[in-house]
């Protein structure tokens, strides 16, 4: 056969209608030929397509094991680090002592709260309610002095009425401190919070609801407080 090409019609709807698209199906030779007759010349095509943009060429960098026990850290010197040290540091001390007052403010203030108070079961009495407004105030001169100075809000709040409970992701330790000054909830906890100096005795006073997350009728019991609540 002296033509090598394959021409067939794509399958149409009838057999009558002309064909759309011509298919050339070559051998191995004729393809083997085309290609040889097309090959490029080394001398006048670059092997760096880019180097017409002033580009080097690409090159892949040899492969190098990291040390994670290597520190690469930069030391602290020159005039510029120090400077930034001596304007910082009185900063650092205010912000560590606004803390530390804060805290002590509002657990005196927590612990007259609870001062006689049996009736865990109970909504807290409205005297010791306001009472814990001084440490609700504390916990936003906490924030403050952890660099949260403004807070901004979007959106308006639900009333209690219709959203009495909030489910939010616990991702860091800021999260619990400003629910505790915005809305100074009943919150679900593990038991062992309860043992943490300062922060324990602030726990009990929102009436915490404790749970053992590996104990099936301490997660019943919790739901089960929760309801009443």
């Amino acid at each position: 056969m002296a033509n090598h090409d394959l021409e067939s019609p794509l399958l149409s709807s009838q057999p009558s209608d002309p064909p759309h698209i011509i298919l050339n199906v070559h051998d191995s030779d004729s393809s083997t030929q085309q290609s040889n007759n097309h090959k490029p010349n080394p001398n006048t095509s670059s092997r760096n397509p880019f180097e017409f943009i002033g580009s080097d060429g690409l090159s892949v960098p040899a492969p190098s094991t990291l040390d994670p026990f290597r520190n690469d850290t930069p030391n602290i010197e020159g005039l510029y680090e120090l400077i930034k040290i001596v304007i910082c540091l009185p900063i650092a001390i205010v912000r560590l002592v606004l803390f530390g007052v804060c805290l002590a403010a509002g657990y005196v203030a927590t612990k007259i709260a609870l001062l006689g108070w049996k009736d865990k079961h109970n909504p807290m009495p409205k005297w010791r309610s306001r009472l814990m407004w001084v440490t609700r105030g504390c916990t936003r001169c906490i924030l403050f002095s952890f660099g949260y100075h403004w807070i901004k809000r979007k959106g308006k709040l639900a009333p209690r009425e219709i959203a009495p409970i909030v489910v939010s992701n616990h991702v860091s330790y800021i999260d619990p401190i400003f629910y505790f000054f915005e809305f100074f909830p009943t919150i679900v906890a593990a038991e062992s919070h309860d043992s943490m100096p300062f922060v324990g005795t602030i726990i009990r006073a929102m009436q915490v609801i404790y749970v053992n997350r590996f104990s099936p009728s301490s997660r019943k019991l919790a739901v089960n407080e929760i309801k009443i609540h």
